[in-house]
């Protein structure tokens, strides 16, 4: 008996089963990370250049400090790349919790749905 021939006897077709499940699940895993709050998906929402300002992985809640407010927009402290209110890019968040949210894409801040109070 070969030595994985042996592995499948001791893990049978249910745990064979459940370790591809398990190997799936993790692959789709990224695809997950707007579940609690998917209008960032809507088309209407663009950066300045005309694309769409969020994909499955760059848009989230702001952390504490990550963004500054400054004159007409907002600074993304990490990446130092400013958003100005007088091009499309900047929208009232529709989270439920009020949160801020950005989008930053290619180290750069392109998106930013201010939260309530922001």
């Amino acid at each position: 008996m070969s030595k994985a021939t042996g592995t499948l006897a001791r893990v049978g077709r249910p745990g064979l089963a459940c370790i591809s499940i398990i190997f799936g699940l993790s692959l789709a895993a990224p695809a997950w990370g707007h579940e609690d709050y998917p209008w960032v998906r809507n088309p209407k929402y663009l950066t300045a250049s005309g694309a769409h300002c969020c994909s499955e992985m760059h848009c989230q809640p702001a952390a504490l400090g990550e963004l500054t407010p400054i004159p007409g927009g907002w600074k993304h402290v990490p990446t130092q790349t400013e958003i100005l209110a007088d091009k499309p890019g900047i929208y009232p968040t529709e989270d439920k919790a009020g949160r801020l949210f950005r989008c930053v894409m290619g180290g750069k801040l392109v998106c930013v749905f201010e939260g309530i109070g922001s």
